[in-house]
């Protein structure tokens, strides 16, 4: 696959932004894998990939970024996440999750995937949130370069979720695998009257909870906490298993709104369910998601189908627009 970097309407001159390419098990030529260059030095800015696993490709402005950029520090880069496996299929998309700055768009085989709303219109949306603390979320990267930190670091400078977890006492919630999922699951159980959530399955003797220090505010945000699985207290999200799966399936519902004190609350419906509907909800990724099609909390890029997923080639093109702060896609 040619990756095909254009910097036509950044306003900025080649030499002025960085491109860094990070991750694992890297085959391809025309560029050095975890090591920032500028993208003047790029030959033809462009270069060859046919594999690469648990890679981001790093736009930055300015600066050379390290290989791990620092959300809240003043350098000012976006990032693509991608992986292309043996089996030559692309997995790609924007991310958004821990900080939105410099705003980028690619077109790849039928995909053509970026903003339906400009940079600054969408950090003006999102410091006009309720109850957030713009002051601390906002980065002035100089140059006139606004960027925002996201709400997985900053969770504290969020809207909190006590008010949505109070609507939700005592409602009832079904955990129910997707048709398509590799995992087959079927849980019933209750928001807690005093927080928390306590799951039993419909199948088999498994038991789930959340105990209610560990559905608060950071935890959510952060999508990653402990839980209580048939008794004993682990991380939640490791190992990748049934249990890992309820614990993303109600991060879901809860970051993107779809529980209600009076609806069904049964997980098998997200995927027919419009998100951020009414004011509950990750408030962050409300804005990242209807201003562009990038994602803005750690499950979004599944659910909200920001996820691209393309058989690749030698002969497939991948085209990367670095637009300006004020530009939507082309």
């Amino acid at each position: 696959m040619k990756v095909n970097v254009h910097n036509n309407v950044s306003g900025l001159q080649s030499s002025d932004i960085y491109i860094l390419l990070t991750g694992d098990g890297f085959v391809g030529s025309g560029i050095s894998v975890n090591t920032p260059q500028k993208l003047s030095d790029l030959p033809s800015s462009s270069f060859e990939v046919s594999k690469l696993i648990g890679g981001r490709l790093y736009v930055s402005y300015y600066d050379a970024p390290p290989r791990n950029p620092i959300p809240d520090s003043t350098n000012y880069y976006g990032y693509l996440e991608f992986t292309i496996g043996d089996d030559s299929v692309l997995w790609v998309d924007i991310s958004s999750v821990d900080t939105f700055g410099v705003p980028i768009q690619f077109k790849v085989g039928d995909n053509n995937v970026g903003y339906q709303s400009s940079h600054n219109q969408i950090v003006k949306n999102i410091q006009a949130i309720p109850g957030i603390n713009s002051g601390k979320i906002t980065i002035d990267c100089s140059h006139g370069h606004l960027k925002i930190v996201g709400a997985n670091v900053f969770y504290d400078a969020q809207p909190p979720f006590t008010p949505y977890l109070q609507t939700l006492a005592g409602s009832q919630l079904k955990v129910i695998s997707l048709d398509d999922s590799p995992l087959t699951y079927h849980f019933e159980g209750s928001f807690g009257a005093q927080g928390g959530v306590s799951l039993k399955s419909t199948t088999d003797s498994n038991t789930f909870e959340i105990t209610a220090d560990q559905l608060t505010s950071q935890y959510i945000y952060l999508c990653n906490g402990n839980c209580v699985w048939n008794g004993s207290t682990r991380n939640a999200m490791s190992p990748n298993d049934a249990c890992a799966a309820i614990y993303r399936d109600i991060m879901i519902g809860l970051n993107e709104g779809y529980f209600s004190s009076r609806g069904e609350n049964n997980t098998h419906n997200f995927p027919n369910m419009k998100p951020f509907i009414g004011d509950y909800g990750n408030q962050y990724a409300r804005m990242i998601h209807e201003g562009s099609q990038s994602y803005g909390y750690p499950f979004a890029d599944m659910n909200l189908k920001t996820l691209i997923r393309q058989p690749v080639g030698d002969s497939t093109a991948f085209d990367l627009y670095i637009l300006g702060d004020d530009e939507t896609s082309a």
